[in-house]
């Protein structure tokens, strides 16, 4: 093999690592220690809200997928007017990353918005290599704009219409995920109010 060879060779493994070094690094969930966990609004189960921004889809999808778990309304940005988001106890948070961070708009929002009683968050990452690490810096970021009321984050992988990475995400399994965490909040808040029966109220089922 001559230098050309060489040098070609090693250029094309060093783009692919580049590209494709965090292919491996799927989404992941995980759920805040419950010793630092906000008191549970006093009601079961709790009305839940997914807001997200997104650019190109990919948030939307995994917002969706958050919400159709379990049921509850989905807004974009752009559909909250003052005062019309639902009532909500839980409110789920998502927006892509952004340089570490969360969107023009969703950084706006969360300084405007009321502390919620509870929350979670999550985010969609498309740059290669240091995506993870931005990613949650962008969860960090939302969850301290949530004032200690987060009780999860989710992240995954999102095609970066720039870059041309991770084309096939969020992929099915990305979305199983999300419905997966979704589900994981619900099962966190049903056990802390189980330790607390005498201070919840039941909904009326019609």
């Amino acid at each position: 093999m001559n230098r050309r060879s060489f040098c070609t060779m090693m250029l094309a493994a060093f783009t692919q690592l580049f590209l494709f070094g965090c292919a491996r690094d799927r989404a992941m969930i995980r759920y805040n220690d419950d010793s630092g966990a906000p008191e549970l609004p006093d009601i079961w189960p709790p009305n839940a809200l997914v807001v997200y921004d997104s650019w190109s889809g990919n948030t939307q999808r995994i917002g969706e997928a958050i919400a159709g778990a379990i049921g509850c309304p989905v807004m974009h940005l752009d559909e909250i007017n003052e005062g019309s988001m639902p009532a909500h106890d839980l409110l789920i948070i998502g927006s892509p990353t952004h340089g570490g961070m969360p969107t023009d708009k969703m950084e706006e929002f969360l300084k405007t918005i009321e502390k919620p009683s509870i929350s979670a968050v999550f985010a969609t990452f498309g740059a290669p290599l240091f995506g993870p690490l931005t990613a949650n810096m962008c969860l960090n970021g939302m969850e301290k704009r949530l004032h200690d009321t987060c009780i999860g984050r989710f992240k995954c992988h999102g095609f970066h219409h720039i870059l041309r990475t991770y084309p096939s995400h969020p992929d099915e399994e990305d979305r199983e995920n999300a419905a997966r965490f979704a589900t994981g909040l619900m099962i966190r808040c049903q056990k802390r109010a189980a330790m607390n029966p005498a201070k919840i109220h039941f909904k009326s089922v019609a």
